[in-house]
């Protein structure tokens, strides 16, 4: 559904100026004023929050055609979470002020944002209610993704992208090595590379 509301903006914009950003780069900070909601013309994004102990809570991952930050603008909150390139990426910056004026002139368009909203809303009560969950493995896709590319350095061990991912050191294992016989990570004694970020996350509903 976000694609289409991806295009559906897109279209409506009188003047589209993307920006490239680094591998890297913050795109937001978590408890920033939300100022302009974000499309992924191309590249992926990742959700993140930081505790006050500093650590990491991984929350998803936007590819292409996706769209972030209109749920703060919409709410009138800061960012609930900072948002971060995990690869060079490609993004269109719609302001708040013009984000709010097109939902305004279209009824349409507003329908097609609060439909997602809604959509998001439900999932996470339902989690809550612990009815309903991401499958482990793409929690397992999605956060060797964003480990990988946000801390390339670093050696990843099962154990770690288990309780990452909310998972077990057996199913992290049996995901890895389906991944690796698709070729979509390549794995180098107890490191491992993604060839493809995009494909991997395009595959990751075929598990």
């Amino acid at each position: 559904m976000s694609d289409g509301l991806f295009h559906a903006l897109k279209a409506k914009l009188s003047n589209v100026s993307t920006r490239e950003v680094k591998r890297g780069e913050i795109i937001y900070r978590e408890g920033d004023n939300a100022e302009s909601v974000w499309l992924v013309e191309e590249g992926l994004l990742g959700l993140f929050h930081t505790s006050e102990t500093g650590r990491e809570t991984f929350l998803r991952v936007f590819g292409n055609a996706s769209i972030l930050g209109h749920r703060s603008i919409m709410a009138e909150e800061n960012f609930h979470a900072s948002a971060i390139a995990l690869t060079a990426s490609i993004l269109i910056s719609i302001p708040k002020q013009e984000f709010i004026a097109l939902l305004k002139s279209d009824s349409e368009l507003l329908f097609k944002v609060s439909a997602i909203i809604a959509k998001d809303l439900r999932q996470a009560e339902l989690r809550m209610a612990g009815i309903i969950d991401k499958s482990a493995p793409k929690r397992i896709i999605e956060s060797i993704l964003y480990l990988r590319l946000r801390h390339p350095d670093q050696t990843w061990t099962r154990k770690e992208i288990a309780e990452y991912s909310a998972s077990t050191v057996e199913t992290v294992t049996r995901v890895m090595t389906q991944l690796e016989e698709r070729k979509l990570i390549a794995k180098d004694k107890r490191r491992f590379d993604i060839p493809d970020p995009q494909m991997l996350i395009d595959h990751q509903d075929s598990f």
